[in-house]
């Protein structure tokens, strides 16, 4: 017989009570002995059953529990897989917006850049011009310079010049004072060899006549 310890607190007692009532009759009947002995086998086999039911029960509670939480975990992920769905298809927009503008963007800049290439042909142009015009420039200068300095020259000839000039002027100036002094002085002294009577004091070089009369120049 499996021992008593696997059955439940009150089967064990009653198994027990039954059993040594049993045990008390056997002198008597036999055969009720062996009843006992059955009975206590039914009961130790029923409570095994009874046993394996619960636990059946709590592993399909545990399988139901599973399955709910494995449920649960489906609809999250159809969830996030309706969600990254969603996503997938603002994604595939947007790469199609994006690649919409980078074309009209490029178009553009294609513009733009046959827009530019004359103007660059034209600052090629005037680039060659600014040099030339530079070139001549420098040039310019190397003359205006080159003036500067025969310009100075000319200036220290001139002034050299009149220098010389203002000597002359003062000889020729010295010389035509003094011929025309020796020169009045002797009209004087003729005036007064015909005319001995004549005043002559108030007569001079740096006289002259006005209406009639002698005056100072």
């Amino acid at each position: 017989m499996p021992p008593a310890a696997e059955l439940p607190a009150f089967l064990q007692e009653f198994l027990q009570t039954f059993i040594d009532g049993e045990m008390e009759s056997q002198g008597e009947n036999p055969l009720q002995g062996h009843a006992a002995k059955g009975l206590g086998a039914f009961l130790i086999t029923s409570s095994r059953a009874s046993t394996q039911v619960q636990e059946l029960r709590a592993e399909m509670l545990k399988l139901k529990e599973a399955a709910s939480q494995d449920a649960l975990q489906i609809k999250k992920l159809t969830q996030c897989e309706t969600a990254l769905h969603l996503e997938l298809v603002d994604l595939r927009q947007t790469d199609k917006e994006t690649k919409r503008l980078l074309f009209e963007e490029s178009q553009e800049a294609l513009s733009a850049h046959a827009k530019i290439l004359p103007l660059r042909n034209e600052v090629i142009v005037l680039q060659d011009k600014v040099e030339d015009t530079q070139a001549k420039m420098v040039r310019l200068e190397e003359r205006a310079t080159q003036q500067e300095v025969r310009l100075g020259q000319l200036e220290g000839e001139l002034v050299r010049k009149d220098e010389v000039f203002s000597e002359i002027k003062e000889e020729l100036t010295n010389d035509v004072v003094g011929a025309y002094g020796v020169r009045f002085e002797d009209a004087m002294a003729q005036v007064a060899c015909v005319n001995p009577g004549v005043d002559l004091s108030q007569t001079g070089l740096t006289k002259r006549i006005v209406d009639g009369q002698v005056v100072d120049a």
